[in-house]
């Protein structure tokens, strides 16, 4: 009932100059959201704490109800209706910030401004895949690529912080997302070429189990994968060195003291290393699908449409198949 009350007064703002919320005002509630803290908000706003406070106050006027909780002359978060207020805030300055960059006599013919793109550690390898065929067809469109988990993927879409998510598609737990599958990513174990283990044509999963594994942390959702699958065959998966990032895989598996599982996306980047031997990783014979996320509303943003009809041209499935071993 209250966010019903909140989008009528949005649609019908008092006109005196006094009663109008300006946008800016949005942006203040968001970023407070996002800060957790009144005097970080401000500096990040490049305003006064007294000024972040007086538009506060001016909302919760507005409103005629309380939106921030406060102890002490401290935040501690919204209230009920304060969360309602935030969410409409949110939607409201990403429809303002989409209608801003929109070319109104023809909406896909020069696209302009920014397209925040989100994606797990695992699809930062294809991120040149989906980003190159984009940007040649819109160069007026800045690309801003970040490496984020599965779960600020889905925060992060959730509170426009970004457009367009890649992740994994089986991992989602909010609703509201629309996704587009991109490829089903397969799991390889990598090896030094001079490991007793390069020759293998294939190896079981129960047998990388035994294996000194250097892998991704516990949080990522790759390892959640590959956990699940080693518990599968009866392996309590274990990890000699643990790592967030991609590069300390490739560190520890060139020593030849530890060996890695990779997806074949990998390959891309890898390309054509002669030290290094890839063995296909059987029984089972698992997959996960990899895609792209965005929020479930209309009309899309032009650039986003854009984007995942560029991405599902592009067959990025079939580029990749091209790097396996």
């Amino acid at each position: 009932m209250f966010a019903a009350k909140c989008c009528k007064d949005l649609e019908q703002l008092d006109r005196r100059p006094e009663k109008i919320l300006q946008i800016n005002q949005f942006r203040y509630l968001v970023a407070l959201a996002k800060e957790r803290h009144f005097g970080r908000a401000a500096a990040s706003l490049g305003i006064s704490q007294s000024a972040l406070s007086q538009a506060l106050r001016q909302f919760e006027r507005h409103f005629g109800v309380p939106i921030v909780q406060r102890h002490q002359g401290g935040f501690h978060g919204f209230t009920r209706e304060g969360e309602a207020v935030l969410a409409l805030a949110r939607q409201f300055i990403a429809d303002h910030d989409r209608l801003l960059n929109t070319n109104w006599e023809d909406p896909d013919a020069h696209l302009t401004g920014t397209l925040r793109i989100a994606l797990s550690p695992v699809a930062m390898t294809i991120t040149s895949l989906l980003t190159a065929p984009f940007a040649a067809k819109y160069p007026g469109v800045k690309l801003s690529v970040l490496c984020k988990t599965m779960p600020e993927i889905e925060r992060g879409l959730k509170e426009f912080e970004y457009d367009i998510g890649v992740t994994y598609l089986d991992g989602l737990t909010l609703g509201g997302l629309r996704p587009y599958a991109l490829y089903e990513e397969a799991y390889y174990l990598l090896v030094p070429r001079d490991h007793p283990l390069s020759a293998r044509k294939s190896i079981d999963w129960k047998e990388v189990g035994m294996l000194p594994l250097c892998l991704l942390s516990p949080h990522l959702h790759n390892r959640i994968i590959i956990d699940r699958i080693l518990e599968s065959v009866g392996i309590v998966p274990q990890a000699v060195i643990e790592t967030n990032c991609s590069l300390g895989l490739f560190a520890h598996m060139r020593t030849g003291n530890w060996l890695t599982v990779v997806p074949h996306s990998y390959f891309y980047l890898l390309g054509d290393w002669v030290s290094i031997r890839s063995i296909p990783i059987v029984n089972p014979s698992e997959t996960a699908t990899i895609g792209i996320v965005i929020h479930e509303r209309e009309p899309l943003m032009p650039a986003v449409r854009a984007f995942v009809e560029i991405a599902q041209q592009t067959g990025v499935g079939k580029q990749l198949d091209r790097y396996r071993a």
